[in-house]
């Protein structure tokens, strides 16, 4: 217990004022929250890393193995596309209250949810008897797509300020590990046990990881609002505004509904641009990244099996691009990071479209797009996470989660509408080239928060 004097810089660098404060206006101590160990930071980096990998992979091989569904349940394409837009909406109704158990429940309590979730629906997933149990059964991924929201939000209070973004990055690296792990499992497995099978093999991981989970610790920033909120529920104000001027943590539009405190008049504008920049460069990102095989084998006359090997060799790449962007974000800052990437992914992607021409020249334009791309992932995570209070964190990034998702529905609808309007597969994909400038602009008008600043300054 200490005195009430300064506020403990969040990444014990030093002290941080906070604006108006009187340091002798009482006399009261409040309980202190000490950081994490290296090893503990550690353990639950490693944790939180092959948590989201495998999240990835039960995501990614949903849409691997649909084909394999249709076939077994007899679906033609359209129904085959009814359940899987369906799948989508219904993980998304479920993401949405990952945000209020985040700021509300904690952290650690979020990852349990979030890993436990995507173990069942992946379980589950094998046990589908038709398109209405796998719609119910899938939804529950919506979990595991929260695996990066509460990553963000607890890991953005565990690391320092100055390495933050770079062991964040790791983390997220995940993702094209995820993508290369569902590759190989259904390439080497799914003709021999099936696609049920795949999903069940999927949950078994995840259970281990629930198990990991128990040995993590709730994050000092949630416990220390946590602490305020229990002075205030006592009926002790006075004391709660006291404890939040201590930690240095903003309360003062602290409310159940969690979602409608990101749309406040402080924030309001910092939430609709990083809504907006999510949708736009989930739009860009489902015709690029996830119609690549189509655009590459239709559009660019590949043959499939090597669109499928560009396609591995570029998550390479994309697993390079999380270390380096991770890093540059740190140094340049992480908004300034994710608008030179959506610029510069724009540029080899329309190369790739209307210039490539031969294998080499294809699956160079390719992996630079990719490379870019996944580097604006490597940051914005990061730098959502840091922009948001303490008090709404973890719905921010679940904003985010969510925002995103509803781009990857639109997307593919769009690319199919303009085919059907009479436009090729290049040509209806200059559309996610669009999204990606148009992504970079709207990222303008969101908060700056100078590279290095602790999670307090950077939240004010």
């Amino acid at each position: 217990m200490t005195k009430l004097k300064d506020h403990t810089d969040v990444d014990g660098i030093g002290t941080v004022a906070t604006p108006g404060e009187s340091t002798d206006s009482s006399s009261r101590t409040f309980p202190e929250f000490p950081e994490f160990t290296k090893g503990q930071k550690t353990y639950t980096a490693a944790v939180a890393f092959i948590a989201w990998s495998l999240a990835v992979y039960d995501i990614v091989s949903f849409g691997n193995m649909l084909p394999a569904i249709q076939d077994e349940f007899g679906w033609s394409t359209t129904t085959a596309s009814y359940v899987a837009t369906l799948v989508s909406v219904g993980s998304l109704a479920v993401a949405f209250v990952v945000g209020p158990i985040v700021d509300f429940l904690g952290r650690r309590l979020a990852l349990f949810v979030t890993t436990a979730g995507a173990a069942l629906s992946s379980g589950l997933a094998g046990l589908a008897i038709g398109p209405i149990s796998l719609v119910l059964y899938r939804s529950l991924s919506g979990f595991g797509q929260s695996e990066q929201a509460v990553n963000a939000c607890y890991l953005n209070e565990v690391f320092h300020a100055k390495r933050r973004g770079f062991f964040m990055a790791l983390v997220q690296a995940g993702w094209p590990v995820g993508v290369m792990i569902s590759a190989l499992m259904g390439l080497s497995f799914e003709g021999r046990i099936g696609w049920r099978g795949v999903f069940v093999i999927g949950s078994l991981p995840l259970v281990i990881i629930l198990i990991l989970r128990i040995w993590l610790k709730e994050s000092p920033f949630f416990l220390k609002v946590q602490y305020v909120r229990k002075l205030r529920a006592a009926g002790d104000a006075a004391g709660a505004e006291t404890a939040a001027q201590h930690y240095g943590l903003d309360m003062k539009n602290d409310r159940k509904n969690t979602y409608a405190a990101l749309f406040t008049p402080a924030l309001r504008k910092h939430t609709i641009a990083i809504g907006v920049v999510f949708f736009l460069k989930a739009v860009a990102d489902s015709q690029l990244a996830n119609l690549a095989t189509t655009v590459l084998v239709k559009g660019k006359g590949i043959n499939l099996n090597t669109a499928l090997w560009t396609v591995f060799a570029a998550n390479i790449l994309a697993f390079i691009a999380f270390m380096v962007f991770g890093w540059l974000g740190d140094r340049i800052g992480r908004r300034e990071t994710g608008i030179a990437c959506q610029v510069l992914a724009a540029a080899p992607a329309a190369y790739l479209l209307f210039v490539a021409d031969s294998v080499v020249a294809v699956m160079i334009s390719y992996s630079l797009m990719l490379f870019f791309t996944q580097g604006t992932a490597a940051v914005l995570y990061a730098y959502v996470g840091e922009s948001y209070p303490t008090r709404v964190r973890g719905t921010g990034v679940a904003y985010v989660a969510i925002t995103g998702p509803i781009g990857f529905i639109v997307g593919p609808l769009m690319y199919a509408m303009l085919q059907s309007a009479g436009f090729n597969p290049a040509q209806a994909a200059l559309s996610a080239v669009s999204a990606c400038v148009l992504s970079a602009l709207v990222l303008l008008a969101a908060k700056r928060i100078p590279p290095g600043q602790d999670l307090i300054g950077a939240a004010h």
